[in-house]
Parts: structure tokens; C-alpha cells; sequence
């Protein structure tokens, strides 16, 4: 079984896969770590109609019953794993990892936007056409054990000090570990894209990515 995961649901009237699975959450604020999936789901939900009035009714069937089809993914399957380089896309991308990681059986490939001119890589796949896309499905990396451990540790220590500077597959590894440490006090994240204003300000991130 091939099986796509997308960070959200504009990509898909685009790429128009079979077998799609939506993430449609924001993990880069609110509670993340608890003891059981009932108390992560409650405490989630709580947090989610304080903070944006999203009710409850709608948290379940929207990103609740899509993570639940996420950790019943047939073994043996190949996932798919579309998301941008931004800090949102970052943590929801932990989020589904150290899931899916659980699984030894299933083979992981992380998709990330072209790097060309002609994008810009703060829109991440929203320039991309339907030939873009399968460009960027072409040039699939497969996560191997060892990437798979690393970013396991780094959701294991999101909002904690860490000596991690950088990463193959995440190339701002150390601002977007920086910039979550400050988003309970700094509330700057872009509602769109999971940016800090720093972050969108800064040009030495293109120089560091050979962007």
C-alpha cells in the first residue's frame, strides 16, 4: 500500500493523490507530550476552542480521526511525507514521525518544495504545479533508521536546550529549535506558513541552504 501524508489540505487539489491522509493541526503551539492518546486528544481539544474556537466536534472529526488512520497504517506500506521547510511543517512533521517510526515495517520518504528560482521556498509547495510536484516526488528521500532516531530525539527535546545545530534533511534545524523555545512568550508565529518574523526577515538562511 502507498500512502500519502499532507501537511494540511490546499496541496491536494493540486497533486490529486490516491490513498492521501490530511495533518490538519498546528503542534507548533499548544501541549504536545502526555502519558496517554485520550489525555493528548482531551488536552489538545481544550487548547484548540480557548485559543481559535475550534469546537470539539470539529477537532475529532477533522484532525483527531485522520491521526487515528495515520497510526492504523497497513505494515509493509510506503508512506509519503509532503512538508515544507517552515516551522509549523516542523513540528507537525515530528509529530507523525514519532508515530510512524513505531512501525518497522513501513518504508518513509520525506518530499520536499523544488529548490529553483523561480519558488519561493517561504511558500513552499504553493507554487508548484501538477509537473512541480511530481518533480518533487522524484527527488523522494528515503528516511533511513538513523535519520528516523535523530528526529525522534528532536521531538523528544522540543522546547528544551539542545546542542543539535543542523540536519540533513531539516535545514534550519537550529533557528526553528530556537525559534520554539519562544513562541509561549513571543506569540510571533505567522497563522499561514509557522514563521517568526525573524525568520522571514532573515537572509542568511538562503546563503546557509544554497537557496
Amino acid at each position: 500500500m502507498k500512502v500519502h501524508i499532507l501537511n494540511g489540505d490546499c496541496l491536494q487539489e493540486i497533486l490529486q493523490a490516491n490513498d492521501v491522509l490530511m495533518i490538519r493541526e498546528m503542534f507548533v503551539e499548544g501541549p504536545l507530550h502526555f502519558e496517554s492518546w485520550e489525555v493528548f486528544f482531551r488536552e489538545r481539544a481544550s487548547y484548540l476552542e480557548k485559543t481559535y474556537a475550534i469546537s470539539l466536534d470539529e477537532y475529532q472529526r477533522k484532525s483527531v480521526f485522520e491521526i487515528e488512520k495515520i497510526k492504523q497504517i497497513s505494515n509493509h506500506s510506503e508512506v509519503y511525507l509532503w512538508f515544507d521547510y517552515d516551522l509549523f511543517c516542523f513540528v507537525n512533521l515530528l509529530f507523525i514521525l514519532q508515530i510512524l517510526i513505531k512501525n518497522k515495517t513501513l518504508k518513509l520518504f520525506l518530499i520536499r518544495p523544488l529548490r529553483k528560482r523561480q519558488f519561493s521556498i517561504w511558500k513552499g509547495f504553493g507554487q508548484h504545479t501538477k509537473s512541480d510536484l511530481m518533480l518533487a516526488f522524484s527527488k523522494k528521500t528515503l528516511l533511513k533508521t538513523r535519520d528516523c532516531n535523530d528526529l525522534l530525539h528532536i521531538w523528544n527535546r522540543l522546547g528544551k536546550k539542545v546542542t543539535i545545530k543542523n540536519h540533513r534533511l531539516i535545514p534550519f534545524l537550529a533557528k526553528h529549535l530556537r525559534d520554539y523555545q519562544r513562541i509561549p512568550q513571543a506569540k510571533e508565529i505567522e497563522a499561514s506558513w509557522g514563521f517568526t518574523k525573524e525568520q522571514i526577515n532573515s537572509k542568511s538562511n538562503f546563503q546557509k541552504v544554497g537557496l
